[in-house]
């Protein structure tokens, strides 16, 4: 039996949680209403992106709203938003595309996506001191690489692992690692 055929969860302009078990869907709007309105205050390129990797990060699609204007076309500052993020996801999208949320659950550090052997991870907020903390997961980890600029330094132990890159090196949309 298909137990969610054409059933999904739909939360509005917030992001879902966590959740593998039931498909879910982020409806948000690029702008603050669902309709165009002129002069309607436009998302940051970082806060698009953001709630792309916080929604994938928790097993979600994404539904970016666009309103068309009067005439039928989309507002060129909103198709300029739309392809700054189509420049990242060029960039980055490897971690987002054919992927699922986890093993890491999102949090204020940022999210985490997986494919076949490799984990994605989208770090949006380091802390303040110290390296970012993670818990133990059941696979090996055997390589890590920074995609977005420099080198992360990782220890594993028991209690997880810790990564660190420069502050240098440090994206201000999301570091991948």
């Amino acid at each position: 039996s298909q137990l969610n055929a054409g059933d999904f969860d739909t939360p509005e302009q917030q992001i879902g949680k966590f959740n593998r078990a039931r498909p879910w869907e982020t409806c948000m709007t690029i702008c603050q209403q669902w309709a165009w309105k002129p002069g309607d205050k436009l998302k940051s390129e970082r806060q698009c992106i953001q709630t792309l990797l916080y929604t994938v990060g928790g097993d979600g699609t994404l539904l970016l709203n666009v309103g068309p204007m009067p005439d039928g076309a989309i507002e060129p500052r909103q198709v300029e938003r739309l392809r700054e993020m189509g420049a990242w996801l060029k960039k980055y999208g490897a971690g987002v595309y054919g992927t699922r949320g986890g093993p890491f659950q999102p949090g204020k550090w940022g999210a985490a996506t997986c494919r076949d052997n490799k984990i994605y991870l989208f770090v949006m907020k380091w802390p303040a001191e110290g390296p970012l903390r993670l818990p133990p997961i059941d696979q090996e980890v055997t390589e890590i690489d920074c995609l977005s600029d420099g080198e992360a330094q990782v220890r594993r132990g028991a209690g997880g692992m810790e990564i660190a890159v420069p502050p240098e090196h440090r994206d201000e949309v999301a570091t991948v690692i």
